[in-house]
């Protein structure tokens, strides 16, 4: 979903609201996942998404700049370990991508430059 997609959910009173900057996904988009989001708009074509598990554990936190994904994405599993943690940059990844297992373990590590690929790769689970 773009920003211009959530501002259109705004102006048909579609969604709830928890104050004057912040949505809440209506809950018809999201019924049938594990979790739910919210969406902080800051203007000049800036929001922020938050992703949170049922249990109330954050899900993941994705910023957004003209429509375009940038800065520091982070993602949890639902017992609140880290999952992901990527730079973005005009809406590629952009620098040191990391994963994890569940269990703590690092699933990947990758480098990117615009977009591309420059190095790295998936670890076992042991």
């Amino acid at each position: 979903m773009n920003y211009k997609q959530l501002l259109i959910l705004r102006l048909s009173h579609l969604t709830e609201w928890r104050n004057i900057r912040e949505m809440i996904i209506p809950k018809e988009m999201y019924q049938d996942c594990n979790w739910t989001e919210t969406c902080e708009f800051f203007g000049d074509g800036k929001y922020v998404l938050r992703g949170y598990w049922k249990n109330g554990q954050p899900y993941c936190k994705r910023e957004y700049q003209n429509n375009q994904e940038y800065g520091l994405s982070l993602g949890w599993w639902e017992n609140g370990q880290l999952y992901w943690k990527e730079a973005w940059e005009n809406g590629q990844r952009h620098g040191l991508s990391l994963g994890w297992w569940e269990n703590g373990q690092l699933y990947w590590k990758t480098e990117y430059q615009n977009g591309e690929l420059i190095s790295g790769g998936c670890f076992r689970n042991d």
